[in-house]
Order: structure tokens, then C-alpha cells, then sequence
């Protein structure tokens, strides 16, 4: 009896000491609100919370809308706007849920939750069709929603886009296990994202201040919550089958991609924009995040693949 007492008082002990520690990491101390209150992004108030957003560019200008990737926000994405707003678009840019200024909703963080969002952002713009450029993560998006509602879509341009989803590794594992998983979520899996979000660089002035904006953004009360959902959801699976509704409708698209990208490999592009019927592709070096320092030439290319045909 007195042993069963000693362990019990052991695993108390240690729940307790686990629990204290967990409450001790947290790092999100203001609302969503708070943190876009200065931001200078309009609101759009939709069925699943706030959406973050600017418009740049002549309001009678064809749509152009941007989707950022699943670790750097819109702001990383602000280079594009000048080039394209003064080439006649009418550019948006956002933060999809979960991410930057935008709302993080009770909801999952799910590939339609994402579709939704572009959807009903769309609808309070009212913009009935749009240029759609999307990045990594905003790539598969751009995929489910081309599926889904191709009467919205003027064209496609993806780079670097996540095609047979992505994979989470021991980490996602881990965050997946019961009691631990939350606690290896904030130690171990949120260290790992904004890792990866500084390894964008910080050798110019802009990219210092997209990664203070990335990292501070791991403030807002239920980001940790929504990035576990990222990892553990359905929003980073297979996109091939989007790939090929699109493709069969005959959507114009564009790829851009890395020979060398560590994370999506060159052979999953490849085999989406075989479904495509002449698509534009461009290939370059440099992994995942390759379009450092070529936002004006990567724009010059965006132009002249939505001009009308």
C-alpha cells in the first residue's frame, strides 16, 4: 500500500510539475485584434471570423489575388504588389486563418476551411472571377479551389506548390500522441515552424521585418492551436486529384518551382502539370524559398502569363 502511494504521489508530482511547465511556455498574450489594430490591413468580417487584407492597385483592374504558404504570412508577399498594382491589377493580399493579422477561429484549420475563406473574401470584394498566385501552401488552396469553384478562376499561378502533401515527420508524430502531444506541440513543433519561418533570411531590411512579424505573430492567443491543426489536418494532403479537375476543364496555369526544393519535390510538380494542357513553367535553383531577392522578375512573369489572351 505504501509503495502504491509513493507512485501515485510520483505520477502526481509529475503531472503537476508538466503541467506547470506547459503553462510556463505559453507565449500568446494578446488577441488577434490587438495585434492587427496598428497593422494598416483592412477587415473583412466573414462567417468564420475576421479576415486581414489590403487592396492596391485601379479598382476596375482584372483581380489578383495572392495566397501566402503555410509558415510566412502575407507581408512576405508585399514585394509583388508594386510591379503588379502598377501593371493594371487589381491586387489583394490576405492572412489566411491561423496566420498574421487574421483570426484564429474555433474551427479547424482545414484545406476548405481555407477554401471557404477565399471564397467569401472574394464575395465581400465583389470580385466575381480572379487571377489566383499562390505560394507553397497558398498553392494547394489555389488547387482546391480551382476544383471547386472554377467559374471564379481566371487563371492559376503556383509556385512551389504542396501537391502530394507534406509531411510531418517524427514531430507531427509526436504532436499527435495523446497527453504529451500539446506539451511536445509547444517545446518542440513551434520552435521547429519558427525555425524554419527565420530561415527566410534577415539580410535585408524587409526580411528582418517579415521575420519579426512571423515570429511575433506566435503571440496571438490560438496560433499554436492552429498550426498544430496544420500539421495534424487534412490541409498540407494530396492535391493531385484538384490537379486533375482543373486540368480537364482546360484552367489556364502557371508553374513555377525548384529543381533542387528539399521540401516539394521537382517530380510532384511535374507530375500536376502533366494533367495541364500547355502550361507555363518556369524552373529554378535555390530550394524552397528560391524567390528571395527575384520578387520583380518573378512579377514580370506573373504579368505576362494573366494578361488577356
Amino acid at each position: 500500500m505504501i509503495k502504491i502511494s509513493i507512485i501515485l504521489s510520483v505520477v502526481l508530482a509529475v503531472l503537476v510539475s508538466l503541467i506547470v511547465l506547459y503553462q510556463a511556455g505559453n507565449r500568446e498574450t494578446q488577441s488577434a485584434a490587438q495585434f492587427r489594430a496598428d497593422s494598416g490591413y483592412l477587415e473583412a468580417k466573414l462567417s468564420d471570423g475576421v479576415t486581414a487584407y489590403q487592396v492596391s492597385g485601379p479598382e476596375n483592374g482584372p483581380a489578383l489575388i495572392i495566397l501566402h504558404g503555410g509558415t510566412l504570412g502575407s507581408l512576405a508577399y508585399q514585394g509583388y504588389v508594386p510591379p503588379l498594382a502598377k501593371a493594371g491589377y487589381r491586387v489583394v493580399v490576405y492572412d489566411q486563418y491561423g496566420r498574421g493579422f487574421s483570426d484564429r477561429p474555433k474551427a479547424p484549420l482545414s484545406i476548405d476551411l481555407m477554401r471557404h475563406q477565399l471564397r467569401e473574401l472574394m464575395d465581400h470584394l465583389q470580385i466575381k472571377q480572379a487571377n489566383l498566385f499562390g505560394v507553397s501552401f497558398g498553392g494547394a488552396i489555389l488547387a482546391r479551389f480551382g476544383a471547386m469553384h472554377p467559374e471564379r478562376v481566371l487563371a492559376l499561378a503556383y509556385q512551389v506548390p504542396v501537391i502530394e502533401g507534406a509531411s510531418v515527420g517524427l514531430t507531427g508524430q509526436l504532436v499527435a500522441l495523446p497527453i504529451v502531444g500539446p506539451l511536445l506541440s509547444r517545446f518542440v513543433a513551434i520552435p521547429s515552424i519558427i525555425s524554419r519561418g527565420e530561415s527566410f533570411g534577415t539580410e535585408t531590411e524587409e526580411a528582418r521585418r517579415v521575420v519579426a512579424h512571423f515570429t511575433e505573430q506566435f503571440n496571438v492567443q490560438g496560433t499554436e492551436r492552429m498550426m498544430r491543426d496544420l500539421l495534424l489536418g487534412d490541409a498540407l494532403s494530396n492535391r493531385m486529384a484538384d490537379h486533375v479537375a482543373i486540368g480537364a476543364r482546360g484552367v489556364r496555369a502557371q508553374f513555377v518551382y525548384a529543381t533542387d526544393d528539399p521540401e516539394i519535390k521537382a517530380e510532384q510538380v511535374e507530375a500536376a502539370l502533366a494533367h495541364y494542357a500547355s502550361p507555363d513553367v518556369h524552373k529554378y535553383k535555390g530550394g524552397h524559398f528560391f524567390s528571395s531577392g527575384k520578387t520583380d522578375e518573378l512579377a514580370a512573369k506573373l504579368d505576362g502569363f494573366f494578361q488577356p489572351r
